[in-house]
């Protein structure tokens, strides 16, 4: 009977003793479960290999632009330049004006005289030279880019860019007359045809368009 009594006496108190297994697990789990704990260890360190998000990626359908280049639409509309019938006209006109010094001075110093026919001859060509420079380059850069012509026809030369076209621009664009002109204008003529913004070959080569006096930036 005194056995059975500790017997039982012991299994008692070994009932109501905790287990220290289920305490520490709860304990475990009530420390991890509370909330005034940060949870940094759970997220992962970022690495150089992480991924662009999608809003700073390029559109698929969108073409690469290379370095340093940007797509520069032309600011003049190809309407503005529709006027090739006015440009032939002026340009004969243009024609007739700009040779008339050159004529007189051939024709006074009268290069196929026996005295001195060679100086004269050059002087002669100096002078057409330069009367030559005056109007296609000196007055049209002078006056809002006009030649004579261009202001009775209400025209204008301008750069492509808008802009006031250059002397070097007018320049280029003069001597590039002397192609423009071959097979009685022929060339010039196909050339602004075949071309959206209607330039000639001179047009092209100095990068100017011409276009109605009303247009453009007022020089």
């Amino acid at each position: 009977m005194r056995r059975a009594g500790a017997a039982r006496g012991s299994g008692d108190q070994m009932s109501n003793m905790p287990d220290e297994r289920g305490v520490d697990q709860q304990g475990f789990a009530q420390q991890t479960a509370r909330p005034d704990v940060p949870a940094q260890a759970a997220a992962p360190p970022p690495t150089q290999y992480q991924q662009t998000p999608v809003e700073q990626q390029p559109a698929a359908d969108q073409p690469a632009r290379p370095p340093g280049r940007t797509a520069r639409p032309m600011p003049i509309p190809a309407a503005e330049t529709r006027v090739t019938g006015r440009r032939v006209v002026q340009y004969i006109i243009d024609y007739i004006l700009a040779g008339i010094v050159p004529a007189l001075a051939y024709w006074l110093l009268d290069a196929n005289s026996r005295s001195s026919g060679g100086v004269r001859w050059l002087l002669a060509t100096v002078i057409a030279l330069a009367a030559y420079f005056a109007y296609w380059v000196a007055i049209p850069h002078g006056n809002a880019g006009q030649t004579f012509g261009m202001k009775l026809f209400r025209l204008r030369v301008i750069s492509t860019d808008g802009g006031r076209a250059t002397m070097l621009q007018l320049f280029i664009r003069g001597v590039l007359l002397i192609v423009d002109t071959l097979f009685f204008g022929l060339v010039g003529l196909i050339t602004m045809l075949c071309s959206r913004y209607r330039q000639r070959v001179g047009d092209h080569a100095a990068r100017t368009l011409v276009v109605p006096a009303r247009y453009g930036p007022q020089f």
